[in-house]
């Protein structure tokens, strides 16, 4: 059973923080261009310059910045929160199925890939795990055929007719050719 239990919420911290980061960087850059168009607007308001000189604009300038500030720091620990326990849900499935796959590469082929509820990419751990499962069904088929010419070639040494010792080798060499015929290689 191909089944991996994750011990850690950072499994590949390294990932999952350079996607978070890219969220954070997102909120930040977004929140300088609020700012730029807030002050632009401000500052070039034909409406606001016959009402107010340069020093109240200015005061209503650093009013906005404080609550401004608030609302983005705010907004990057929510996001960033919000983006650490999403990303995970990526993440995590990806370091999972990257074990499962060595595993599979080390020999250890079959069985059921469960990930966590909420995970994603579990149509790609549902394709690993059949991929998984047919190669065991491949080779449980040729290791029967494999017993089957072993069985063929003792009694082999028994025979002394050489027509039917021919015919028999002709079998076993046509059965030998079916071992593995069920997979082709790609240059």
């Amino acid at each position: 059973m191909l089944y991996l239990l994750r011990k850690s919420f950072f499994v590949k911290p390294k990932l999952l923080f350079k996607y978070v980061v890219y969220a954070l960087l997102t909120v930040v850059l977004t929140s300088v261009c609020i700012l730029i168009v807030m002050r632009r607007t401000i500052y070039t308001t034909d409406a606001l310059e016959n009402l107010v000189n340069e020093a109240e604009i200015r005061a209503v300038q650093s009013a906005m910045m404080s609550p401004f500030g608030w609302i983005v720091l705010i907004l990057l620990v929510v996001i960033g929160i919000q983006s650490l326990i999403r990303f995970h849900k990526i993440i995590g499935p990806i370091y999972a199925l990257e074990k499962i796959i060595a595993m599979i590469k080390g020999g250890q082929i079959g069985g059921h890939i469960s990930l966590r509820r909420g995970d994603e990419l579990k149509d790609l751990a549902q394709e690993i795990e059949d991929m998984s499962n047919s190669l065991k069904n491949y080779i449980e088929k040729d290791r029967a055929r494999i017993s089957e010419i072993s069985a063929e070639l003792d009694t082999l040494s028994k025979l002394s007719n050489q027509e039917e010792l021919k015919k028999r080798l002709t079998d076993v060499k046509n059965k030998l050719s079916e071992v593995t015929s069920d997979f082709k290689l790609n240059d």
